[in-house]
């Protein structure tokens, strides 16, 4: 399967936060050539490939933004809370699915500009103000939807161009991909290292799905591959925000709890075989799984691998599809040149 078919099987699932069964249920259905697959108690799901020497967990979380039902209305509408670091700012007129007992489609109303005041006009709706409208009354929506009942944009995947698509939910759907195309090639080449990929659960509320697995799997290495920021117009490509344009390849992450022997071994990678990088500088904690991945247990050397992508946490992110095979391409090589140094 194409590493581009892979991403979009992965974006149009519909797995927020606390319910990830259903992109769990494709993730097995894709990883299961690359090793035994089974998933503990939290939801986390693990491909672990069999092998020797160094074990290597390789981790990208599963889930995604969105929201949860806090009330059904008199009048049919459902007010809904945030899972997540979802950007008000965008949510007027947008698409959505209720996963209930069966997934009712919605729209997120959106106040006519008739009835708008100057100082609503530029502002981020309220909490409060959102509401969803399934044009259904709240008698015939509390036969299929519940409290606690998540909610999602509308998964969908477009291209745009060539390499470059659009999607929801890239936020980590591409670490995803990249992981089973990154063990794609070591099966490939015949790798014998022992690797457990990790597609872990709830990273957008907290981090706990890693930080439980990693404690039980105490792997000698570790890769946590998550998303960061592409250059756009309001972005300038500057060290500041840490962006850079897309199809310039992977961000290389180092900070205080992140090892440097792997982050200066995965620079010599890249240089050996000409993947493009750029050295994400980080003095605090990486916003990723890896504070938890380095720290659980007796602790597990980690480094962090970054495709960047537009519009981060809305509807339409963006991702060339070529940084994803460069990321891919790192830490499979990364892997091979430990094997062939033992």
């Amino acid at each position: 399967m194409e590493l581009k078919e892979i991403l979009k099987q992965f974006c149009l699932c519909s797995s927020a936060s606390g319910e990830e069964q259903e992109i769990s249920e494709k993730a097995r259905e894709i990883m299961a050539p690359f090793g035994k697959c089974e998933s503990d108690l939290r939801g986390n799901f693990f491909c672990r490939k069999a092998g020797k020497g160094k074990h290597y967990l390789l981790d990208a979380h599963m889930d995604q933004i969105g929201f949860t039902v806090t009330e059904i209305c008199s009048d049919g509408f459902l007010k809904i809370a945030k899972v997540g670091g979802v950007d008000f700012r965008v949510l007027p007129s947008q698409e959505v699915i209720v996963l209930g007992k069966e997934k009712v489609f919605g729209i997120i109303g959106a106040k006519p500009p008739h009835l708008t005041g100057n100082k609503e006009e530029n502002a981020a709706p309220k909490p409060e103000d959102i509401a969803v409208d399934t044009g259904l009354s709240k008698q015939a929506l509390e036969k299929i939807i519940s409290l606690g009942d998540r909610v999602v944009f509308k998964p969908f995947f477009s291209e745009l161009c060539e390499s470059v698509v659009t999607a929801t939910s890239v936020d980590d759907r591409a670490g995803m991909a990249i992981i089973a195309r990154a063990m794609e090639i070591l099966k490939e080449k015949g790798s014998n290292s022992q690797v457990t990929a990790l597609f872990s659960v709830q990273e957008e509320v907290g981090n706990q799905g890693a930080d439980n697995a990693s404690f039980a799997i105490q792997a000698d290495e570790a890769i946590a591959v998550d998303v960061s920021f592409a250059s756009q117009p309001e972005i300038p490509a500057d060290k500041k925000d840490h962006a850079m344009p897309m199809g310039n390849g992977v961000f290389i992450g180092y900070a205080p709890v992140l090892d440097r022997e792997m982050f200066e071994k995965m620079k010599a990678v890249a240089n050996e075989n000409g993947i493009k990088y750029e050295i994400e500088a980080m003095g605090g904690r990486t916003g990723t799984n890896a504070d938890g991945i380095a720290t659980a247990g007796c602790g597990t050397k980690t480094v962090t691998l970054s495709p960047p992508i537009r519009n981060m946490h809305t509807p339409v992110e963006v991702v060339d599809i070529n940084d994803l095979e460069s990321v891919a391409q790192l830490i499979a090589r990364y892997i091979l040149k430990e094997e062939e140094q033992k």
